[in-house]
């Protein structure tokens, strides 16, 4: 993996005022992934979004590990329903033409 795709935790744990423990604790609970390059742990590019966006529940509503854990669950289901209904949207449309 090209280090240019990477970010430290320690940058994003300055950038976002969060905890180091913090990232630990979501990386345990599987809802992002970090990778360890020299001896320093690093986030991938594509996981930043969804780290920012669980930092921003965790600093700005003051919502700890478990109710994140709850939230991104909620989040994940809505979208999968929004494709689903844009899916079915899809399909309808070919009945009423």
């Amino acid at each position: 993996m090209k280090t240019e795709n990477l970010i430290t935790v320690t940058d994003f744990c300055l950038y976002h005022n969060v905890e180091y423990d913090f990232i630990d604790h979501l990386q345990e609970a599987g809802l992002i992934e970090v990778t360890i390059i020299n001896q320093t742990t690093c986030i991938p590019v594509d996981e930043i979004r969804k780290a920012e966006r669980l930092a921003r529940l965790h600093t700005q509503l003051d919502i700890n590990e478990p109710g994140i854990l709850v939230i991104d669950s909620l989040l994940d289901k809505v979208e999968n329903m929004q494709q689903e209904l844009a899916v079915l949207r899809s399909r309808l449309r070919l009945y009423e033409g």
